[in-house]
């Protein structure tokens, strides 16, 4: 079992602005792993645009994912848009050491169901 600290998905405010940004809990299977994508979304003025995210790993069907993050030391406090941002040491340490196993080159795959590794996510 591996552990640590994360920034999980922004919680609900009390308007419920923010209610899509949650980090869906429960046990899932990886289903693709990228060496590096480019991440977006959101709406103009409110969204975000990020090259080279290192180390992801799909979990869920929705696109959430264990991934690098270099735009934030805040680990511990929720900060992203449902993903799980990680220090690039332990995202790297995920991405290596769960399945499906990805080669530097093409440096992505997709597996189906039953999928890879499992993920548990669980709110502490």
């Amino acid at each position: 079992m591996f552990y640590c600290r994360i920034s999980s998905g922004v919680r609900l405010n009390s308007d419920d602005t923010a209610k899509e940004w949650a980090t869906p809990l429960g046990p899932f299977r990886i289903w693709r792993k990228v060496i590096s994508l480019h991440m977006s979304g959101g709406t103009t003025g409110g969204g975000y645009d990020l090259p080279g995210i290192a180390f992801t790993t799909l979990f869920s069907g929705t696109g959430v994912a264990i991934h690098s993050t270099f735009w934030h030391n805040n680990f511990g406090e929720p900060m992203s848009h449902g993903c799980l941002n990680a220090r690039p040491e332990d995202a790297k340490w995920v991405f290596r050491w769960t399945n499906p196993v990805v080669a530097y080159d093409p440096g992505d795959v997709t597996i189906g169901m039953p999928g890879g590794t499992i993920v548990e996510v669980v709110e502490g």
